[in-house]
Parts: C-alpha cells; structure tokens; sequence
C-alpha cells in the first residue's frame, strides 16, 4: 500500500491565510485562548443525510434540541428562519457534504459564525478514513479524542487539525507512546506553521513524505511522561467520538488543556484506490 500524498496534503493548510478564505465565517475577534474556558452556550444538534451514531455522542454531552433533515434539507427559506429562532446557540451538526454546500451558503448569509469545520472521508467498508479539522483557538483538541478512539482499531486513519490564528509555541506535548505512536516537531516557515506529527505504524521518512516535508525538518518531540489511557470512547466509533468531542467543546465552561498547534495523526498507510468507494461528511460547531 501507498500513501496518498495529496489526500493528506489538502488536509493541512498552506497557511492561515488560505485556510480561513477557503472556509466559512470564522470567529477569529471572539477566539478564546487555549487556556480560557469558553463560554457555555446552549447546542443544538443538526444532521442530514448521516445515521443516527453522531446524535448520540451529542446528546450524551446534553444538546438541549435537535433537527434531523433526513436525506434532503429543506427550502432556504425555512433554514432562514432556523437560524433566526435559534440566535445565542451554538449549532453541531454533521452532514453529507452534499448537504453541507448549501446548509453553509445559508449559514453565512444569516450571519452565523463558524467555529469548527470537519471534513471527514470515510471508506464503505471502514478500513480508512481522513479527518481534516480547522478551528478557531479554544475550540481547537477534537483530532485528540479522535485519535485515542481510532488508534486501539486496526483500521487506517489520518487525523489533521489546524486551529487557524494559533500560535504554534507551545513547548511539550502529551505523550502517545501507550498508543503505539511516536512524535516529532516538523518545523515551517513560521511558528504558527510548526507541526506536531505522531506516526504509528509507519516510520518519519514516511510520515514526512505524506505531508510534503524534508525529514530534516522533524525532532523528536518533547512529551509528558504519561498519556491519559483510552476511556470508553474507544469503542464508540469515530461518528459518535466526534459528537461527543464537539458538543463538549461548543457547550463550553471547562478549559481547554490541547495544544493549540498544528497537529497530523497517521495509523498506518493509508491505501486510496481508484474506484474505491468513499463517503464524505462535513461536521461543524457555528454560533448562530
């Protein structure tokens, strides 16, 4: 098997920049620090066109409403007036990307914020899937849980997150040892550009090469002693992981302790063939 260099690349941003004039309205004046708690808000949970699991790890962080679009979304106008009746809450959703293109368009011209933003391609079978998260400071540590679920499985993941205004200075990370991952430092032009890369199941040569970058630009990172073991999330799977991740971060009120830096998660390689079937999603937390 072969990794997809690109598949990996367009998950990683080219540069803060870029990334936030490809995405929708991000909330970069009202970011918290990554220290700071968020502040709570009321979630609501949105989906369309996915199952039922992703609702489940929502609610289990306690969403106070939910709508279910079914396979189609409805008349602009009927959205327009959603985002109107539900002003001051913040809305965590998971749709098909089919979905989303228009869901989004709506979202930004009713002057909903965006906090999180997911594209998650996920193979029929479940053997691999790519998860590229961009945030806005304080909301950042999804691709954390993410991984301590996925890593105990055997299937083939790549996890990035960027959280787009970082600051990319903070000196040590946590220590994924117990999970079968090692890590490293990939320096860039910037410091907001510094990656943190942590590879199980294939070496730095490797890990580099999926990302584009020359390996003499890696260290070895230095990491906390311990890592917290893997809770029962483990076997929740990754639609379900994900909800309960972004309903705790969008309820708010808790601090945030994730490393707000540019982080890539690679289980295995990642095998992408052509004709392979694939379903691709788009997970969100906006402020309505």
């Amino acid at each position: 098997m072969q990794i997809s260099r690109r598949s990996i690349l367009k998950s990683m941003m080219a540069g803060s920049t870029l990334a936030a004039y490809g995405l929708p309205r991000f909330a970069f004046a009202a970011s918290a620090g990554p220290a700071a708690p968020i502040a709570p808000r009321e979630i609501m949970l949105l989906t369309a066109g996915t199952t039922d699991r992703f609702g489940l790890g929502v609610q289990a962080a306690g969403a106070a409403d939910s709508i279910a679009f079914g396979n189609s979304l409805p008349d602009a106008g009927a959205l327009l007036r959603m985002f109107s009746s539900v002003r001051g809450k913040r809305l965590v959703g998971l749709m098909s990307d089919a979905a989303y293109v228009l869901f989004s368009e709506l979202a930004r011209d009713a002057g909903v914020v965006q906090m999180i933003e997911g594209r998650h391609m996920v193979s029929a079978d479940g053997s691999s899937g790519t998860h590229a998260l961009h945030s806005v400071p304080g909301f950042h540590g999804t691709a954390q849980s993410l991984a301590t679920a996925l890593a105990p499985g055997h299937a083939a993941f790549a996890i990035t997150e960027v959280p787009l205004g970082g600051s990319g200075r903070a000196l040590r990370g946590v220590d994924w040892s117990s999970l079968g991952f090692a890590s490293f430092r990939v320096a860039g032009a910037a410091p907001q550009d510094e990656t943190w890369l942590h590879l199980s199941g294939l070496d730095i040569w490797q890990g580099c090469d999926a990302l584009g970058v020359d390996p003499a630009q890696a260290e070895a990172l230095r990491c906390w002693r311990t890592v917290a073991a893997p809770d029962s999330s483990a076997s929740l799977g990754w639609e379900q992981t994900l909800g309960q991740a972004l309903a705790g971060l969008a309820a708010g009120g808790i601090s945030n302790s994730a490393p707000c830096v540019n982080q890539a998660f690679i289980h295995q390689l990642l095998s992408h063939e052509d004709g392979a079937r694939h379903n691709s999603y788009v997970s969100f937390v906006m402020e309505a």
